[in-house]
């Protein structure tokens, strides 16, 4: 009896410290240096910012060099994906964000107040709003600009009259900051001005990714 008193008592000192002791991956599961973008049925998209470097400051804004460390967090846990550099054009009249993929040099240009996006293209470009806005002003506005791009950017004062949301190619990225104001007027010369219906609407999903993880 004195045994199986003493056993009892171990087992319930056990359940104890397991239930006080930290569960790692849920301590782990909201870290602070992450940022979260797209959200799918499978997970969502997450990224670290590594390094901002300004590489060219213009009369509209701020060219900066980026370096980011990218995650895909899902029920099965955060798995740790690859490090990707980029470049992001903080201006509150041309925003961009540049995208160098397969050979080629993109330009992103964002629309904040879009009147032509539709509700899918403002969610598929939420990794890209969530990078600007964490490099231009911080983690807690790249959260916040994943799930409300106008809001937020109405809130820091942005002016961008552009209609909808473009890619444009770039011989460099430092031509992005001439490049945004052609393409801010003149949208239809990379998507057209209505949008299609949605079996025919055709976007490049890889680039809208930036330095955020792919599908």
């Amino acid at each position: 009896m004195r045994i199986g008193t003493i056993l009892a008592g171990l087992w319930l000192a056990a359940g104890a410290a397991q239930a006080q002791a930290p569960d790692k991956t849920r301590q782990d599961y909201n870290r602070a240096d992450l940022v979260r973008g797209l959200c799918q049925p499978d997970g969502c998209d997450e990224f670290a910012i590594l390094s901002v470097e300004p590489v060219r400051t213009t009369p509209e804004g701020v060219l900066k060099r980026t370096r980011f460390k990218t995650f895909h967090a899902s029920s099965s846990g955060r798995e740790a994906r690859s490090e990707e550099t980029g470049y992001v054009y903080c201006s509150q009249t041309r925003p961009a964000v540049v995208a160098e993929k397969q050979g080629r040099t993109v330009g992103i240009l964002l629309a904040p107040f879009a009147t032509q996006d539709s509700r899918e293209t403002v969610r598929r470009y939420a990794n890209v709003a969530a990078t600007y806005f964490a490099v231009c002003h911080g983690l807690e506005s790249g959260r916040a600009a994943a799930k409300d791009l106008a809001g937020v950017a109405h809130a820091l004062g942005y002016r961008v009259p552009a209609p909808q949301t473009v890619t444009i190619d770039l011989r460099a990225p430092e031509d992005v900051a001439q490049a945004a104001p052609q393409a801010a007027q003149r949208p239809n010369v990379v998507a057209p001005a209505k949008p299609a219906a949605a079996d025919e609407r055709r976007e490049d999903e890889s680039l809208t990714q930036g330095p955020i993880p792919e599908d």
